[in-house]
């Protein structure tokens, strides 16, 4: 009974992280494309943190909402400050919802996330079968 539970853990572990951290980001940028409003920004800021990069933005919404957004790290900056952009933002949720038009025409780093977590899980439940056998 015991190591049921055990393996139970160590295959739910992984989850949470393939929920927040790949699924969450990869379902926001489809909702962008599907019913984002395009509006022009203008780039603030490019930070630096552990040689991955973060970019800020500021753009108005349609009814002239200030939206500040800050993208996620990524491997290089989405602009350099003062540069205008085209952002996309969720109209239900502007200051939660928002890439830059950059942002969304690239592959999104989710991605590697969702393939690098469903390997870690396949590889528990693989753990999991052969102790259990």
């Amino acid at each position: 009974m015991g190591n049921w539970i055990l393996a139970s853990v160590l295959v739910a572990m992984p989850l949470p992280f393939l929920f927040w951290l790949g699924i969450c980001p990869l379902l926001v940028e489809r909702r962008l494309r599907r019913v984002g409003i395009e509006v022009p920004g203008t780039c603030r800021t490019v930070g630096v943190s552990e040689d991955r990069y973060w970019t800020s933005f500021e753009f108005s919404t349609a009814d002239g909402t200030r939206i500040l957004y800050m993208s996620p790290l990524s491997d290089g900056a989405w602009a350099t400050p003062g540069e205008r952009v085209a952002m996309v933002y969720d109209p239900a949720n502007p200051w939660r919802r928002a890439r830059s038009r950059s942002q969304l025409a690239t592959r999104s780093e989710a991605w590697t996330v969702v393939w690098q977590i469903a390997a870690v899980e396949l590889f528990m439940l693989v753990m999991v079968w052969l102790v259990t056998l």
